[in-house]
């Protein structure tokens, strides 16, 4: 099984969470991409299941998305508002992420993600041999593509605004 961290390398996305559960896995393949503070010392602790790309442009991150399983975003802070994680749902992966922030007033465990605590090794461990049954990959990357569809992708954001504006306009008049 292929997972996927892309983020910057910093205390707020935890990539040392991801690199500690990488050590206990060492049959599945670990990639991240992103720079940082943390990043001599993530590759000082990685195994050699673990591949480091760097920073990359975003054609590289979304190939690297199309490629995984399962994309983890571990913010100790909040997770719902991250790019690459709406981008692994627009690619139905797999997601597990922190139970922190705003993030379970959206998405629901279980559903749409794994949700964690933060900084849990153990737990995210945990999480990825869940996933190891493809079963389950494929209906939370099913649920979160919905959830996306429904209320992050651009058109439909852009029809709500749309809806909303002309609605504004009407009472105005």
């Amino acid at each position: 099984m292929r997972v996927l961290f892309a983020a910057r390398l910093v205390d707020f996305k935890d990539p040392i969470t991801f690199i500690r559960a990488s050590l206990v896995l060492p049959q599945h393949k670990f990639v991240v991409a992103g720079d940082g503070q943390l990043f001599d010392e993530c590759r000082r602790m990685a195994g050699s299941n673990v591949t480091f790309l760097g920073w990359v442009a975003q054609p590289v991150v979304n190939e690297n998305m199309l490629n995984s399983e399962v994309f983890c975003q571990l913010s100790p802070v909040e997770n719902i508002w991250s790019s690459s994680m709406i981008l692994a749902m627009k690619y139905r992966k797999a997601i597990v992420c922190t139970n922190v922030g705003y993030t379970p007033r959206f998405l629901k465990d279980g559903v749409h993600a794994l949700m964690i605590p933060a900084r849990d090794e153990n737990a995210l461990v945990d999480a990825l041999i869940k996933l190891q049954h493809d079963d389950l990959r494929l209906t939370l990357g099913t649920n979160a593509y919905q959830y996306y569809r429904e209320f992050l992708d651009m058109p439909t954001i852009a029809g709500k605004i749309h809806d909303l504006v002309h609605a504004a306009c009407s009472q105005a008049v």
